[in-house]
């Protein structure tokens, strides 16, 4: 029988020493020279010597048996299959009794954390803009005309909206519309949440909203951020961007003439301190495509047409935004603007008749 290293396990060298993890069982351990060694020996040879390193290593479910190590063909690369593996069934050990017992242990673990409570609010300190008080009286609310008239335009006219829009669109899909959250209040508790119109785990609602302004009658082109707390803009730099954002976002030249767009980040400080467990990047992905869902239908509601991409140089993006890529990172980027909702520019279709 022939054996191999594990599909789901990696190594990490740090500070002198390797770490080896094992993705499936969430399980990690300091080897040293001789576990190594051991390991470079089996993934060459595909042979087990009779020796408490080998058995070892068998039951940490590192060394499997080759069959097994293919029994399932990942189409990307390594680090997808890691990526998936690695964030695969949390292992949660709360054994959940009763309403009560739950409600106890919740609040333990609330007062355990709630000295490290991150910022819920970022302040830039740059120039304020405020904005107009948001009206979400959109013309074309009747939710099943929304959700068929949906769809990714990828033309747009270069016609303005107005600020008035971009404010109803913002605090639509950003915005606190909930208000205070009164359940918690009233029961006493610290509020360590947001209540926004899309859902968000945890009610840590970490995404933040950097709007690129091309065609918007009232303000100025540039780039801004949004503050949900008081419904304001931060200045972050003026100029017009166009040309730039879409050689940023890969070249991709059919969104031009959008009126604006939205680079949608996440807070990653804000699920380390609540979520441990690496299974929190997923959620963190899942709750960016409910607050971009909620744009888009917003937008198409005011009769606007939407596109959206995640193609791009993230490090670009966070330069140009000037966060750093850890703490918050850039996931998505969202953007509207008055078009003829064709899944192609009329001159990409000029360019197919061409070919003919």
């Amino acid at each position: 029988m022939s054996y191999a290293i594990a599909p789901e396990v990696f190594f990490l060298v740090e500070n002198g020493k390797v770490l080896l993890w094992n993705c499936t069982t969430h399980e990690q351990y300091l080897i040293n020279q001789h576990y190594f060694e051991k390991i470079l020996f089996i993934s060459k040879s595909g042979e087990l010597t009779s020796d408490r390193i080998c058995n070892d290593l068998i039951n940490a479910g590192v060394i499997v048996t080759k069959q097994t190590s293919s029994q399932h063909q990942w189409g990307w690369d390594i680090l997808s299959r890691l990526f998936h593996s690695g964030t695969k069934n949390v292992l949660y050990n709360q054994n959940i009794e009763n309403v009560q017992s739950y409600a106890q242990n919740y609040l333990v673990e609330c007062e355990q954390i709630k000295h490290a409570i991150p910022s819920f609010f970022q302040e830039k300190n740059t120039t304020l803009i405020e904005l107009p008080e948001p009206n979400l009286d959109f013309e074309d609310a009747k939710f099943a005309t929304v959700i068929k008239k949906r769809k990714t335009s990828r033309s747009f006219y270069s016609q303005s909206v107005t600020v008035q829009q971009l404010s109803n669109l913002l605090y639509a899909g950003f915005g606190l519309i909930h208000g205070e959250w009164q359940e918690l209040s009233e029961q006493g508790l610290q509020i360590a949440g947001l209540r926004k119109s899309s859902p968000s785990s945890g009610g840590l609602h970490a995404e933040e909203a950097y709007i690129t302004a091309f065609h918007i009658d009232g303000l100025e082109p540039g780039l801004y951020y949004y503050r949900p707390q008081d419904h304001k803009l931060n200045v972050l730099k003026l100029g017009n961007y166009e040309d730039k954002i879409i050689q940023l976002n890969k070249n991709q030249f059919y969104s031009k003439g959008m009126a604006f767009g939205i680079y949608i980040t996440a807070r990653l400080d804000k699920y380390w301190w609540k979520y441990e467990h690496s299974r929190s990047y997923r959620i963190m992905l899942l709750d960016i495509g409910h607050v971009s869902q909620t744009f888009l239908l917003s937008a198409t509601a005011a009769g606007l047409n939407t596109w959206m991409t995640g193609a791009f140089n993230d490090s670009e993006i966070e330069q140009f935004l000037g966060i750093n890529g850890y703490n918050e990172s850039v996931i998505l980027y969202v953007g509207a603007g008055y078009g003829n909702s064709l899944v192609f520019p009329e001159t990409f279709h000029a360019s197919i008749d061409t070919k003919k």
